[in-house]
C-alpha cells in the first residue's frame, strides 16, 4: 500500500517541478485594464529610516516621505460620484513588510461604527487594501480592517468573489485622530505572492465603508458594469529588489478532549460514561519560490469547528453539507470546478464518517469512529509569471477499525479502508487574460484487503478542460466545460452505482439505459457552454446548455445529486448602478429552462423572475416567482418507473431592515404549491440581531415549515402482484432555530456561544401504489391501498382476504436535536491561538412517531447530552 502512496507522491513532484522552474521567468509589462480606462498609479518608495510602530499613530518620521493619494471615487451607492468623505492612503516598503497608513476623515467622527466582531466578520466602518502582486487581474490579496480594529482579509478574485477561508498572519492597529480615523498596517511579503523581477509592477485597490451611510467609496474607480473588479485595479510602482520570498511557516498544536456520554451497564465501552482523548500535530506552510507555497497538515484537528445544522432529509439525495475545516476552506477556490451541479472536488470526502457498519450479535458491544482520521494532506499552489496557476492536494486517510466485544472477547473489524486522495488543477491565462484555459485531475484509491469492504470502489478517477474567452473589451464571454469520469471496483461496488439515485439505471422503463449486473466498471461524461453579455451596461443576458450522461459519476471526491440530464438555460437580467426615485438600488431578472434525459425525454420546462431592491432607507426585499410545469420525475419512485408530476409553483421573499442600526431583523419566507391539489410546502424563518453594546451582540432565528405531500415515497416491496412502489401523503411539522452570543472583547479575544434546537414531526396517511405512474389523467396514475396496521407494520391484503400481498413499516417519526459550541477564543500572538471548546449533542429518533411537534420540542431538555470538553493551544512561528 505504502510503496503505491510513495508512488503517486512521485508523481506529484514530477509534475510540479517545471512549473516550479517556470516560476522564476520574468513577468510581463503591466496592461491597460478594461474597458480603456487611464489606469491609476501609485508610486511607493523603499523605506530609508527606521520602520513605524504599528500602533495606530502616524506619528513615526517614516509617514513625512512618500505620497499621500486621496481623491477617492465613491461606488455604493452613487457610482462615479464624490465620495460624502475624504480618504488618504499611503505605501512604504523594504525587503520584509509592506506598510500602509489610511486615514478615514469624517466630519462627523462621533458617528463613526465601531462594532466588534469575530475575525472576517464585516462591521460597522472599514477600510481595506488589496494587492493583485501577480497582476493578472484574477487574484487579489486583501487586507481589511474594520473601525474597531477586527481583521478581514479575503482571496478576492473575479467578479466579486471573496474566498474568506485564508487567514494571512499580519500587523494592524487603529486610532482616532480629531476628524479620522486612521490605519496602521504592516504586511509581512512571505505572506503574498509575486514575480523574481527586479522591478515589480502590482494590481492595488483600496476601498473605504461607511456604515451608516452604507457607501462605499475606492482608490481607483470601481464600477457594476464590468466584467471584474480586479480588472479595474490601478498599479503600484516603485517596488524594487525585492529579496525571492522563502516563506517557511509552522503551527504544532496539542489537544486535550474529554467526552462524556450516557453510560451504559454492560457495555465495556462506556460503562464509565467518560473518554479521556489528547493529540499532537502540525500545520506548515513552506515557500517553494516567491509564487509557489505547500501546505502541510500532520494529524489535523477540527475540534473548534461548528457542528453541521440540523436536518430531516426525506428526498432520495445526500445532503449538502458546508465545509468548516481550516486547512480545506483556505484556498479553496484554486481547486474549484463546478460544472453546473456537478462539483468535482468536494473536500467534504476527505475525513469522512466511515461507511461500514459491523452486524452485532445479542450481547455484543462496539466501539465505532466517528471519523475517519487523517494521516497527512499536502497542498501545493502557485502561479507562474507566465499566467500558469497550479493547485495539487494529497491526502491520506487511514484503514479505520471498530473493536467489538463478546463476553470480554474482542475483534476488530475494519469499517474503513485507507484511502488515497489526488487533486490536480492548472489554468492558464493568454490574451492577457481575455481566454483562460484549464483542467483538473482527481483519483481515489481506495486499498481494500477485507471482502466485505468490497461494495466500495477502488479507483475512482474524474477529468475536466474548461475554457473561458471574452472579446470586445470584455463585452461578452463565452465559457466552455467538459468533464469525464471512470470508476472501477468489483461487481457489487458497480452494481450500486447503476442503482444509486444519481442514475437508477434499474429503472423497468430506461430502455436507454444497459444495466450490467457484472460490470467492474462505470464511466461517463458532461459538460455545460454558456454564451453571453457580461458587462458595459446594465442589461446582462446569457444561453446555456449542460449534459450529463448517466454514467458520469464524481461523488468518491466530487458533490453530484444527478447525472443522466440535457438542460437549456437562458437568463436576462437588468440592474441599476444609482439611485433611482426610491430606491438605492434594484435588479430584475429572468430566467427560462427546459430538461430533458438521455432517452430523449423531456422531463420539465419552467420560468423564474426575480425581482430585488433597496430603500432609500436601507431597508432591502427581494421576492423570487417560479413556475415548472407537469415533470417526468426519474427519481421519486427510487428506481421504479419515471413518474408524472404535477406542476408548482415557488415562490421566495425576502425583506430586511438597515443592517447599520444596532437593531437589525429579517424575515424569509417560501412557499411551493403543486397542481392537482397533491400538496403545498411553506415556511417562515425570523431572524433578529442585537448590538447591546460595541462588543456584545444577541442574535435569535427561528424556522417553521410545514409539508403536506400527497406523493412522499414510501417503500418499495415485492407482492404477489408484483412489485409495489408504495406512496402516502405526509403531513410534516418542522420547527429550529439558532441563538448566538457574539463578545468580542478585544480583536484577539472572543467569546461564541450558538445553541440549536430542532424538531421535525412527520405523520403518514392515505398510502397509495404507482400502478401507472405515467398515465395523463392524476386519479389514474395511483391506486389507492387500505392497510392495516398491527404494531409497526402496515399489511396490505391480497386478492384472497385471509393472505397478506405485502407489508411495510410504519414511516412515521419524530426527529429532535439539540447542538450548541461554546468557544473561547485567544490569539495571545500573531497567529497563535488559545481555544477553550464546549460542544453538547442531543439527539432522539422514534419511528413511529408518538409525539407532537411541540412536545418533540419540548422534550428536547431530557434527551441525555453527549458533550466534549476540549482546549487546544497551537503556536505560530517562522523561518
Amino acid at each position: 500500500m505504502y510503496m503505491k502512496i510513495n508512488l503517486w507522491i512521485c508523481v506529484i513532484t514530477l509534475f510540479i517541478q517545471p512549473f516550479y522552474a517556470l516560476s522564476e521567468v520574468s513577468v510581463s509589462d503591466s496592461v491597460m485594464n478594461t474597458q480603456q480606462r487611464p489606469v491609476r498609479i501609485y508610486y511607493t518608495q523603499r523605506l530609508q529610516s527606521d520602520p513605524p510602530v504599528i500602533d495606530g499613530k502616524l506619528d513615526d518620521p517614516c509617514w513625512k516621505i512618500g505620497e499621500w493619494s486621496g481623491n477617492f471615487t465613491q461606488w455604493i451607492p452613487r457610482e462615479g460620484a464624490k465620495p460624502s468623505q475624504q480618504t488618504f492612503l499611503k505605501i512604504l516598503y523594504d525587503d520584509k513588510n509592506i506598510y500602509v497608513a489610511i486615514r478615514a476623515c469624517d466630519s462627523e467622527p462621533e458617528k463613526i461604527i465601531r462594532k466588534g466582531g469575530r475575525r472576517d466578520e464585516f462591521n460597522g466602518d472599514a477600510v481595506g487594501i488589496n494587492f493583485d502582486s501577480y497582476y493578472d487581474h484574477r487574484t487579489g490579496f486583501e487586507f481589511n480592517v474594520t473601525s474597531a480594529g477586527q481583521k478581514i482579509d479575503l482571496i478576492l478574485t473575479n467578479p466579486m468573489s471573496a474566498d474568506m477561508s485564508w487567514n494571512a498572519v499580519w500587523y494592524v492597529e487603529v486610532g482616532m485622530e480629531d476628524s479620522a480615523w486612521v490605519v496602521e498596517y504592516r504586511i509581512p511579503l512571505s505572506q503574498l505572492r509575486y514575480s523574481g523581477d527586479e522591478e515589480q509592477i502590482w494590481g492595488l485597490h483600496c476601498w473605504r465603508w461607511i456604515e451608516r451611510l452604507q457607501e462605499e467609496s475606492d482608490w481607483e474607480p470601481q464600477t457594476s458594469t464590468g466584467p471584474g473588479m480586479l480588472y479595474l485595479f490601478g498599479e503600484l510602482h516603485g517596488i524594487k529588489g525585492l529579496p525571492q520570498s522563502r516563506r517557511i511557516e509552522f503551527m504544532p498544536y496539542t489537544v486535550a478532549r474529554l467526552k462524556t456520554y450516557r453510560s451504559e451497564d454492560g457495555n465495556p465501552f462506556a460503562d464509565k460514561g467518560r473518554t479521556w482523548l489528547g493529540s499532537l500535530g502540525l500545520d506548515a506552510k513552506i515557500g517553494l519560490s516567491s509564487n509557489f507555497t505547500a501546505d502541510l497538515t500532520i494529524n489535523p484537528d477540527f475540534g473548534q469547528v461548528e457542528a453541521d445544522p440540523s436536518v430531516m432529509n426525506l428526498t432520495a439525495f445526500e445532503t449538502f453539507y458546508s465545509e468548516n475545516r481550516p486547512f480545506f476552506i483556505e484556498g479553496k477556490n484554486i481547486f474549484n470546478f463546478d460544472c453546473d451541479g456537478a462539483d468535482i472536488f468536494y473536500s467534504r470526502r476527505i475525513g469522512h464518517a466511515p461507511v461500514y457498519s459491523p452486524t452485532l450479535n445479542s450481547g455484543e458491544f462496539i466501539d465505532y469512529p466517528d471519523k475517519t482520521t487523517i494521516l497527512s494532506a499536502t497542498k501545493i499552489s502557485g502561479k507562474t509569471a507566465k499566467g500558469l496557476a497550479v493547485g495539487v492536494l494529497h491526502s491520506i486517510t487511514t484503514r479505520e477499525t471498530a473493536e467489538i466485544d463478546s463476553s470480554g472477547r474482542r475483534r476488530a473489524v475494519s469499517v474503513e479502508p485507507a484511502t488515497n486522495y489526488i487533486i490536480t488543477r492548472i489554468q492558464k491565462d493568454f490574451n492577457e487574460g481575455n481566454t483562460v484555459l484549464g483542467g483538473i485531475f482527481t483519483s481515489v484509491n481506495r486499498f481494500i484487503d477485507d471482502s466485505h469492504l468490497e461494495f466500495l470502489n477502488r479507483n475512482a478517477f474524474t477529468g475536466g478542460v474548461d475554457v473561458l474567452h471574452h472579446w470586445a473589451d470584455k463585452e461578452f464571454f463565452v465559457e466552455a466545460k467538459f468533464i469525464g469520469s471512470t470508476i472501477n471496483g468489483t461487481t457489487e461496488a458497480i452494481r450500486n452505482l447503476q442503482q444509486s439515485s444519481a442514475r437508477y439505471y434499474q429503472r423497468p422503463d430506461a430502455n436507454y439505459l444497459s444495466y450490467d449486473s457484472t460490470s467492474t466498471e462505470l464511466s461517463g461524461f458532461g459538460g455545460s457552454i454558456e454564451v453571453g453579455k457580461g458587462s458595459k451596461g446594465l442589461w446582462r443576458y446569457s444561453a446555456e446548455l449542460l449534459w450529463r450522461s448517466p454514467g458520469l459519476e464524481v461523488n468518491d471526491i466530487g458533490y453530484m445529486q444527478t447525472a443522466d440530464i440535457i438542460e437549456e438555460e437562458n437568463q436576462l437580467s437588468y440592474f441599476i448602478n444609482q439611485p433611482v426615485s426610491i430606491f438605492r438600488s434594484y435588479s430584475v431578472s429572468l430566467k427560462q429552462f427546459n430538461k430533458w434525459n438521455f432517452g430523449r425525454e423531456h422531463l420539465s420546462s419552467g420560468v423564474g423572475l426575480n425581482f430585488g431592491c433597496e430603500f432609500l432607507n436601507n431597508w432591502g426585499i427581494s421576492n423570487y416567482i417560479s413556475y415548472t410545469s407537469e415533470s417526468l420525475d426519474m427519481h421519486v419512485l427510487r428506481g421504479g418507473y419515471a413518474m408524472q408530476l404535477p406542476s408548482v409553483w415557488y415562490t421566495n421573499f425576502f425583506i430586511r431592515t438597515d443592517p447599520s442600526k444596532p437593531l437589525y431583523a429579517y424575515i424569509i419566507t417560501n412557499g411551493s404549491f403543486y397542481g392537482d391539489e397533491s400538496g403545498t410546502q411553506y415556511s417562515v424563518a425570523p431572524g433578529l440581531s442585537i448590538m447591546l453594546t460595541n462588543t456584545l451582540k444577541v442574535s435569535l432565528n427561528c424556522n417553521y415549515s410545514t409539508n403536506t405531500n400527497c406523493l412522499q415515497y414510501v417503500a418499495t416491496k415485492s407482492a404477489q402482484s408484483g412489485t409495489k412502489y408504495i406512496l402516502g401523503s405526509i403531513e410534516q411539522r418542522t420547527l429550529g432555530g439558532t441563538f448566538r452570543i457574539d463578545y468580542n472583547i478585544t480583536p484577539t479575544l472572543s467569546v461564541q456561544y450558538y445553541g440549536s434546537p430542532f424538531a421535525s414531526v412527520g405523520t403518514y396517511s392515505q398510502f397509495k401504489t404507482a400502478d401507472d405512474p405515467r398515465a395523463g389523467e392524476y386519479s389514474k396514475r395511483f391506486m389507492p391501498a387500505v392497510p392495516i396496521l398491527n404494531g409497526n407494520l402496515y399489511a396490505v391484503q391480497g386478492i384472497v382476504p385471509s393472505q397478506i400481498d405485502y407489508s411495510f413499516e410504519n414511516p412515521d417519526f419524530a426527529f429532535s436535536q439539540f447542538r450548541s459550541n461554546f468557544v473561547f477564543r485567544w490569539e495571545y500572538r500573531p497567529g497563535s491561538q488559545l481555544y477553550i471548546v464546549w460542544s453538547q449533542e442531543r439527539t432522539n429518533y422514534s419511528s413511529p412517531n408518538i409525539q407532537k411537534l411541540s412536545s418533540s420540542f419540548s422534550n428536547i431538555p431530557k434527551i441525555y447530552p453527549n458533550n466534549i470538553f476540549l482546549v487546544k493551544l497551537n503556536y505560530w512561528f517562522s523561518m
